[in-house]
């Protein structure tokens, strides 16, 4: 079962953090583009995508790892309780900013057209946190992959 658990955390930690990387590449070039309404789709996509597919998928990551932690590791284990906390922190600002704040700025879009001034400066500042996410994330692959004090 082990085994199983560990695939399943493996595959949704790809779709949770490569769609991650995947939605910050796409952001960029999207800001960079000379069609202003690009970035209001983007905004769409992100919310829609955010709530199908990452969502489900933090949250079946957790779900197999705590699965596999109760059957070969400990919550004691720094590696696993600063991981924990950090998959914590990241479901927080999903769920309480990042996630709202995304469907804030696409209906400013939609309301105000796509060059909403208060739309941009939304969508820049989401664009911030999620490079933020995106390092603890790199940190938690870290820890998973290296186990210090395991």
């Amino acid at each position: 079962m082990y085994q199983l658990f560990l695939y399943v955390h493996i595959i949704c930690a790809v779709i949770w953090v490569g769609g991650a990387l995947y939605a910050q590449l796409l952001a960029l070039r999207v800001t960079r583009s000379s069609d202003p309404s690009e970035l209001p789709h983007l905004a769409r996509h992100v919310e829609f995508i955010g709530a199908r597919v990452f969502m489900p998928a933090a949250l079946l990551l957790f779900v197999a790892g705590t699965a596999m932690t109760l059957q070969a590791w400990s919550f004691g284990q720094t590696w696993i309780a600063v991981s924990v906390a950090l998959w914590v922190l990241s479901a927080v600002v999903g769920a309480v900013y990042l996630g709202p704040r995304v469907k804030r700025a696409a209906e400013l879009f939609e309301a105000e057209g796509p060059t909403s001034q208060e739309g941009l400066e939304l969508i820049n500042r989401l664009f911030v946190v999620s490079r933020l996410e995106l390092i603890w994330f790199a940190v938690v692959i870290a820890l998973m992959t290296f186990k210090p004090g395991a």
